[in-house]
């Protein structure tokens, strides 16, 4: 598959989850819903952030490089995705939680940073 019919893709899901994530913020009371409102905006702003860092980071790799690279790289891009909206949401959920400090914040940074280096060492050690 071509990068622009992946990039298709990923806008219209990143922009429907975008607008879901919305529809939470201004739709459902957390207060009134409880612990079923808080879930699905966490999951859905999880969601929605995958899609934000993928396009970004895809219009990062392709200003790096062409297109067929961007297309080589596509699962480590993905990974990054994921695990730079898991630490958003990590720091979100203990705002939330009213935990948020700068040593639980470095420490969450450094569980993402080894579980990136985790995956690369696998990833070439399976090569």
């Amino acid at each position: 598959m071509s990068l622009s019919s992946y990039l298709f893709g990923i806008r219209f899901f990143t922009l429907l989850t975008v607008s879901a994530w919305m529809g939470i913020i201004f739709l459902f009371d957390p207060e009134e819903m409880g612990s079923t409102a808080v879930t699905l905006f966490f999951l859905v702003f999880f969601v929605a952030w995958v899609g934000i860092f993928l396009l970004l980071l895809i219009s990062l790799y392709r200003k790096m490089s062409s297109d067929d690279t961007t297309v080589a790289n596509l699962m480590g891009i993905i990974r990054q995705a994921i695990l730079l909206s898991f630490f958003l949401t990590g720091m979100l959920l203990f705002q939330y939680m009213h935990i948020l400090v700068w040593w639980d914040a470095s420490l969450l940074f450094a569980l993402i940073l080894l579980l990136e280096f985790t995956f690369r060492y696998l990833s070439h050690t399976n090569k």
